[in-house]
């Protein structure tokens, strides 16, 4: 089916996932969707946009998160402290689309109407008052 996608612009477009579903349960207030595709590849689905905090509370999902090698979290900040922040991420890779949306690490890139980000760092060349 298609997943993912559409929650705004920055989305883009769905995707199809064609897999089995390992689980499908309730829990935190929404319900959750585990389906297993590629080679040995999981997405979870949730009814609702969740930031991922820490990897443990997948385990509520019936997955052993000690046999994966990678994961990929779609999530601004939320995850350091339980990934990395803990130790538990060895490696942490960030990636961002092209195009700027809400959340980014390129300011440069919004759309600015009232601020004028030359007077701003690490954008322009701000004076400093002492």
């Amino acid at each position: 089916m298609m997943v993912g996608g559409l929650a705004d612009e920055s989305a883009g477009e769905p995707v199809r996932i064609r897999g089995t579903i390992l689980a499908a349960t309730e829990g935190h207030g929404q319900f959750w969707v585990v389906v297993r595709f590629g080679q040995n590849n999981v997405l979870i689905l949730s009814t609702f946009l969740v930031q991922i905090t820490e990897p443990f509370g997948l385990r509520e999902l019936g997955l052993d998160i000690d046999s994966f090698e990678v994961f990929a979290i779609k999530s601004r900040v939320h995850f350091r402290r339980g990934f990395d922040d803990n130790g538990f991420a060895r490696t942490i890779l960030l990636v961002e689309p092209n195009e700027p949306y809400l959340g980014t690490t390129r300011l440069d890139g919004l759309p600015y109407e009232n601020v004028d980000l030359k007077q701003f760092y690490p954008y322009g060349d701000p004076a400093f008052e002492v």
